[in-house]
């Protein structure tokens, strides 16, 4: 169904390969801003779609896919391309993100896709990898010592947040799949 907040989701998926390419020929600043307005598009088509009561199927398909292609994409070429996030923290957000898909496949297979609901720990993670790629592109332009030293403490956090989500999921998942 298009409504508005699925056409901002859209929006914010066809800004992926423009800050792709910002991060890639190191345009940090357009970077910055285009990861600005897809972090605030993501809150505020959230908010209108539960506002409006206009909440699809298609929405709730879009969006954490555009959510997972912008930080996922993020993650890679900063850390592969410019060597700055940790190639070991890159990893972990991309194995999650492997996991909840497969798992999400599976409960759909086997007929449970009512099921498939974000929890609050997996929300804190995506916050916690949103504020590392957004203080690593705050790095990255303004080269400051407190950031760099800051986001010494932010990757191993992260890092944690991700692995405990995805170990929730994977136990919530097999606890799903059992499940009559």
């Amino acid at each position: 169904m298009v409504n508005i907040p699925n056409l901002i989701t859209v929006v914010r998926a066809f800004i992926v390969p423009l800050f792709i390419m910002a991060v890639h020929y190191s345009n940090f600043k357009v970077a910055l801003i285009l990861f600005i307005i897809a972090a605030l598009s993501d809150a505020f088509d959230g908010f209108l779609a539960r506002r409006l009561q206009q909440i699809t199927t298609v929405g709730i398909i879009m969006d954490p896919l555009a959510d997972k292609a912008l930080i996922d994409s993020a993650f890679v070429v900063l850390s592969y391309i410019h060597k700055i996030i940790p190639p070991w923290l890159t990893i972990l957000v991309i194995s999650r993100d492997v996991l909840i898909i497969v798992g999400g496949w599976l409960l759909t297979v086997f007929n449970k896709v009512d099921r498939i609901k974000p929890i609050l720990i997996g929300k804190f993670t995506a916050f916690s990898q949103f504020l590392t790629i957004f203080f690593t592109l705050l790095c990255l332009n303004f080269n400051n010592f407190y950031l760099d030293i800051f986001l010494k403490f932010l990757y191993p956090f992260t890092g944690g947040m991700t692995v405990i989500s995805g170990i929730s999921y994977v136990v919530i998942g097999i606890r799903e799949l059992g499940s009559e």
